[in-house]
């Protein structure tokens, strides 16, 4: 223990050594009232003029110093100055002893009282009064070197020595004794202010940590009451199982859902294969995982209760304790209201879908209806030009009756095999010019494309292919004509049709209104943004870089 803690407890002893000392001066004192009063009258009544009582009456000095000392005990304002409080008023009997001694002559009769009533001042001093050990020591050398010097001044020792020094003898065994008294006083307090003090630090400790417990558990109180009050407002059906598989918890909505079900309410510390005797062994088998391995497992699951089949998603959560799984959590949303919803927007999907197929396959059949009206009105005309400008309307129709055709056989309504579709309205061109010698050559990547692109990229394709077969090879010459389609990038197509046939005029102009078909194929270039080069060497290339067409959402109506 170092010096300044050392010091602050001796400061503490010593005020505790005062207070708690405060009952036993106070009742040594009245003690010692009652015995001097009882000794006063008893030596007036039984020893009346007796030179002893003038010793007695000098000796009242000491009545104010006893009962002060008596009051002090009983005014708590005054507990901080008692210790100075009791050093003044010792002070002043040894100055009264010397002041006494000092005015009375050794020759006077009873002067032997005098010294008994200083022994009694000593042990008295030692005896009541719980002041610093070494204050109280000083006091003590000060009362007996006050009776010393009074001694001598009074002539005492002078006239007769060896009174003064058999005096002096006793009233020094006396202070010993007085010392030794409060020496171990002082001792056995120390002792147990010491143990008192021990057990005060670890009842504080005790006290603090009973607190800190409480704390503690007013906290998790709180904790679980926060988690079981969150948990009962979750709409969800959540139970809790330990090891045993025994219910843990379970959340307000899935004891209301027992209650309507007749299941039992009062389910925890049961077994869940006794409360639901038909839940599925794979259920069981996820749990035990969960308890080894501490993994979250989600999953869908149908509960046949009594009045309704539930579509619902389970979740099983593991519950850590010191990174050990002590229970698992599961968590079952009622997912069958949803399901519901999806099966009616499946069911109106599939609707449309079948609607929208219905709608391309009589869109194609209207074309095709209006293909036969246009062959009717034929065989009533013999005219070649009205001829040549059906049979250019029809393919025109073809085409745009082949992508309907198309999209109805399509699984994606919205989505043309470009490359299949090519190949088709290709078959159908030559089947209508098959009287010619002439070699289709194809090479097309294989690729869908929306119909926004695919239906002008058609007519497109129609009219270059129709016109390599009706004027690139004249007079029944045989050729061969090429179709090729390549996609360069995720949006970038470059189409290619080249004929080795006579080659187009000098005169030709993609701009020129004489010929309506190629003036069609300018229009439907600039349409999807698309870009055209015309080569005339060994032949004619018509090439074709072009993107797919974004349709935009604000560019959709839905009326």
């Amino acid at each position: 223990m170092n010096e300044i803690s050392r010091k602050d407890l001796n400061k503490e002893f010593q005020d505790h050594y005062l207070m708690s000392s405060l009952l036993s001066i106070r009742l040594g004192l009245f003690l010692t009232l009652f015995l001097f009063f009882c000794f006063a009258i008893s030596d007036v009544l039984f020893f009346p003029n007796t030179p002893e009582q003038n010793f007695y009456i000098h000796f009242l000095i000491i009545l104010p110093v006893l009962i002060i000392s008596v009051i002090v005990t009983y005014i708590r304002s005054m507990y901080k100055w008692v210790h100075l409080i009791y050093i003044i008023m010792n002070l002043e009997v040894g100055l009264a002893l010397f002041y006494f001694a000092i005015t009375t002559k050794p020759s006077n009769e009873g002067l032997e009282y005098y010294y008994s009533w200083v022994m009694l001042v000593v042990i008295g001093l030692f005896t009541f009064y719980r002041l610093q050990f070494i204050t109280l020591i000083s006091i003590g050398v000060f009362q007996v070197v006050a009776f010393v010097i009074a001694s001598i001044y009074n002539g005492t020792y002078l006239q007769t020595p060896f009174v003064f020094f058999n005096n002096l003898f006793f009233i020094l065994a006396i202070y010993i004794i007085g010392f030794l008294m409060a020496f171990m006083f002082r001792k056995l307090n120390w002792k147990n202010f010491l143990h008192t003090k021990v057990l005060s630090n670890n009842y504080r400790k005790l006290s603090l940590e009973i607190e800190e417990r409480k704390q503690v558990e007013k906290s998790l109180q709180q904790s679980e009451s926060l988690y079981i009050n969150t948990l009962n407002s979750i709409p969800d059906w959540i139970y809790v199982v330990d090891r045993e598989l025994r219910f843990v918890i379970l959340n307000s909505s899935l004891q209301e859902e027992h209650l309507r079900q007749g299941f039992p309410i009062n389910c925890i510390g049961k077994k869940i294969t006794k409360i639901y005797p038909y839940i599925p062994s794979s259920t069981i088998d996820e749990i035990n995982h969960i308890f080894s391995s501490g993994e979250i497992i989600t999953g869908e699951q149908q509960f046949f209760l009594r009045d309704k089949t539930i579509y619902g998603e389970t979740r099983k959560v593991p519950i850590f304790k010191d990174n050990i799984v002590i229970q698992v959590m599961i968590i079952m949303r009622n997912r069958s209201k949803e399901k519901e919803i999806e099966a009616l927007k499946q069911k109106n999907i599939d609707q449309k879908e079948t609607m929208l197929r219905e709608i391309h396959h009589r869109v194609k059949n209207n074309l095709a209806i209006v293909i036969s009206l246009l062959d009717l009105q034929l065989r009533n005309n013999s005219s070649p030009e009205l001829h040549r400008i059906i049979k250019d309307i029809e393919m025109r129709i073809r085409s745009m009756a082949l992508i309907h055709e198309h999209l109805y056989r399509s699984e994606n309504l919205d989505r043309i095999p470009l490359a299949t579709y090519l190949q088709s309205l290709s078959n159908i061109i030559m089947g209508t010019y098959s009287g010619q010698r002439i070699n289709l050559v194809t090479r097309l990547d294989k690729t869908d494309i929306g119909i926004e692109t695919a239906l002008p990229l058609g007519l497109i394709a129609n009219e270059l292919l129709t016109n390599a077969f009706k004027y690139a090879f004249p007079h029944q010459r045989e050729g061969k004509i090429e179709i090729s389609l390549q996609q360069e990038n995720a949006d970038t197509f470059i189409l290619t049709i080249k004929d080795n046939g006579v080659g187009l005029p000098d005169t030709f102009s993609m701009s020129s209104d004489k010929s309506l078909g190629l003036f069609i194929v300018k229009l439907l270039v600039e349409q999807i943004d698309g870009k055209i080069n015309i080569e005339r060497e060994s032949g004619t290339t018509f090439t074709i870089s072009f993107r797919e067409a974004v349709v935009k959402k604000e560019d959709i109506s839905l009326n």
